[in-house]
């Protein structure tokens, strides 16, 4: 019997589990794949816009080389913590189910061999962010092998017909990638231009490959369907048919939705955003707290330099609790 079981090991989830540890609680956290593994899924060569320091977790310092660090010192940094730290971290195991007992939760996770693994706590925290499950373009040809909602480097595109769908910084730093490495790039967004709300540092070469014809850009425009040789854009002059060997759709990213339903937490209809109690983090479910990015749904206004605060309101409100009904047995 855990105090504590926390479903995600992304950095939320690891400051969280950090956070318990100090209150001397008896917890475990469960992540389906590596730990941190959505900052796993990023660009190869990516640099984080947050600084280091807001990207630290139980007060144990990151220095990096430069002031806002790579994708290979994070990765470094979290691995690094969590051996030091002797966080309680079960990784590839996929929770399929949570179920409520009287005084309890049991959690059933499964390994890589099918192996079936029970869990018992006293709470639950589920901190498993939204990058594991990626916005769907919801049209014929979105479940291809070619379609990948995540990108890492633009070598194995060279001289290949590619489209990026998205207006966001992940999708105009892939398209720039792309580009850089010898593909032949279309990027497709619903919205009017692509030069607003991104990072500095992307702008001034975007604005100018979009102004020399170097990327063929589709304003306001959307996917109409998806081939294995081709793609149709629906635009404001019509459908355009385009020749296509590989999609990147970087449209954004939600909450597990089934995996919070489950257990009966409700989310807003427009945001999936969760409800949650914003002085304790716990939902609307008695017990079951939330951790992180999965409290901003498709916001994207929740980042790990702010979910990594989330843990230490959730610890004390546990550790408070428990020692409440401890106290009265």
């Amino acid at each position: 019997m855990y105090d504590v079981v926390i479903i995600g090991g992304g950095p939320c989830g690891l400051s969280t589990g950090l956070a318990l540890q100090e209150k001397g609680l008896r917890y475990v956290i469960i992540e389906k794949e590596a730990i941190v593994n959505s900052i796993v899924n990023c660009p190869l060569h990516m640099t984080f816009y947050s600084t280091s320091d807001r990207l630290e977790i139980g007060n144990i310092p990151f220095l990096s080389q430069d002031v806002r660090p790579n994708r290979t010192e994070l990765l470094k940094y979290y691995r690094l913590v969590t051996e030091r730290q002797k966080i309680n971290i079960k990784c590839y195991q996929k929770v399929n189910s949570i179920s409520k007992n009287a005084e309890s939760f049991t959690v059933l996770a499964e390994d890589r061999n099918r192996n079936t693994i029970p869990y018992e706590s006293k709470t639950i925290v589920i901190a498993t962010g939204i990058f594991d499950t990626p916005r769907q373009l919801g049209v014929d040809g979105d479940n291809l092998a070619k379609v990948s909602h995540y990108y890492k480097e633009g070598h194995l595109y060279y001289d290949q017909h590619v489209t990026v769908v998205g207006g966001k910084n992940s999708a105009i730093e892939a398209a720039i990638d792309l580009y850089r490495n010898g593909a032949h790039v279309t990027l497709v967004h619903r919205g009017e231009t692509v030069l607003e709300g991104i990072k500095p540092s992307l702008l001034l070469d975007m604005r100018n490959l979009l102004k020399k014809g170097r990327i063929n850009f589709h304003p306001n425009s959307s996917i109409a369907s998806i081939d294995e040789s081709n793609i149709c854009i629906k635009s404001p002059e019509g459908i355009v048919t385009l020749q296509n060997d590989y999609v990147f759709s970087l449209i954004g990213y939600q909450p597990n939705i089934s995996l919070l339903q489950s257990i009966g937490i409700q989310t807003d209809i427009s945001s999936l955003v969760p409800s949650f109690n914003p002085e304790t983090y716990e939902s609307n479910v008695e017990n079951v707290f939330l951790s992180g990015v999965v409290t901003g749904g498709v916001t994207n206004r929740v980042y790990i330099e702010d979910g990594r605060f989330h843990g230490m309101k959730i610890a004390n409100e546990i550790a408070q609790r428990l020692s409440y009904v401890q106290s009265n047995l």
